[in-house]
């Protein structure tokens, strides 16, 4: 669709500056609602992404009994091995939360929780602009309050990222307990994800799983 857009422009004279504008404005419009769709899709890939995770964490632990099984005597039980908890919680808990995801109750839960922690701080790096002035920022970074589609593609951008940060961070917790070998790459790209949330927000994106 975007591409279509684009090339029937491309085809079409422009002559003034006012057209110049309106093409461009278009283009914002047509972004927009290729993230809006794009969105609509991630919220059931998400949901997918998270009930694969818990079903093979869960899955993974018959592995693990049999081969304690092996390794100890039959009088310990599974959980003597200090991992089958930690990994039976998260293969459970990311189930839930995939359903949640899916259903919208554990969105809405996370936008709740999630929304006191100050984040966003690209925000406050772009207010020191001269160009945005503050009533600009607070219409760029609340997506209820947006006018001109510019400001909705700077939202939609800004949680790209944020996205971005909460698969890094659902994905390494999951790498980190189940990890059989050396988890420090995993804390690594945990702690990027968490800076990149608290750069773009951890809530940016939430809204648009609704």
């Amino acid at each position: 669709m975007i591409i279509s857009f684009f090339l029937i422009t491309i085809n079409q004279p422009i002559n003034n500056l006012e057209e110049w504008l309106k093409v461009i404005d278009n283009s914002f419009i047509a972004f927009n609602s290729f993230v809006e769709l794009l969105f609509g899709y991630f919220k059931y890939i998400f949901f997918g992404i998270l009930l694969i995770i818990g079903i093979l964490t869960l899955l993974s632990l018959r592995g693990t009994y049999f081969l304690e099984r092996i390794r100890y005597s039959k009088e310990e039980k599974l959980e003597d091995n200090p991992m089958t908890k930690p990994r039976l919680i998260l293969g459970t808990s990311y189930i839930i939360i995939s359903f949640g995801i899916l259903f919208d109750w554990f969105t809405y839960f996370l936008i709740v929780v999630l929304d006191p922690l100050p984040d966003r701080l690209i925000f406050n790096f772009i207010q020191l602009s001269d160009t945005i002035n503050l009533f600009d920022l607070n219409r760029i970074s609340d997506i209820s309050q947006v006018i001109y589609p510019y400001e909705k593609t700077i939202y939609y951008i800004v949680a790209l990222f944020s996205l971005g940060a909460i698969i890094d961070i659902t994905i390494n917790i999951c790498q980190i307990i189940n990890a059989r070998k050396s988890v420090r790459k995993y804390f690594f790209f945990l702690i990027g994800g968490i800076v990149d949330g608290i750069l773009t927000g951890f809530t940016t994106c939430l809204p648009l799983f609704l």
